[in-house]
């Protein structure tokens, strides 16, 4: 009887050292959100070829304060902002508009002028560019050159 309960006790303990090796069923499994899929930019035109060269990826984060009415700027590259917090309205020169608040996905449009204006908060954007080395990420209105 002493062997019976022994073994029980042998058999018990390496069935639990075996458990605790196996790795525990996650709780907290992956999770994916498409946040932004999209062939166009927010003011609903198309996006046309990447730049040629070698891919470069920039991310950035960027704090716009309270009331920033941002510089007339364009990219020559395709690009997207989310927004960790505040809100952003971005126009364009001909008075088109559209507004953007926190958890939204900006596709921003290229080659296009437009310029962001931030409210009562500051507004803290993630940007994600996918150009190449050399191609700048945006270009200031005020620095183009003349046509």
């Amino acid at each position: 009887m002493m062997r019976t309960i022994a073994a029980a006790l042998v058999s018990t303990a390496l069935f639990g050292m075996q458990a605790a090796k196996a790795p525990a069923p996650s709780s907290n499994p992956v999770q994916v959100k498409t946040l932004l899929q999209t062939d166009k930019a927010w003011d609903d035109k198309p996006y046309a070829a990447y730049p040629a060269g070698h891919p470069q990826l920039s991310v950035l984060q960027i704090t716009l304060p309270p009331h920033t009415t941002m510089e007339w700027h364009r990219h020559p590259i395709p690009n997207a902002a989310y927004v960790v917090s505040g809100e952003l309205k971005v126009e364009k020169q001909d008075g088109f508009t559209k507004h953007f608040t926190k958890g939204q996905v900006v596709a921003e449009t290229v080659g296009e002028w437009h310029r962001g204006v931030t409210g009562d908060q500051a507004a803290e954007l993630l940007v994600f560019y996918s150009g190449a080395p050399g191609v700048p990420l945006s270009e200031l209105q005020s620095k183009a050159p003349a046509k």
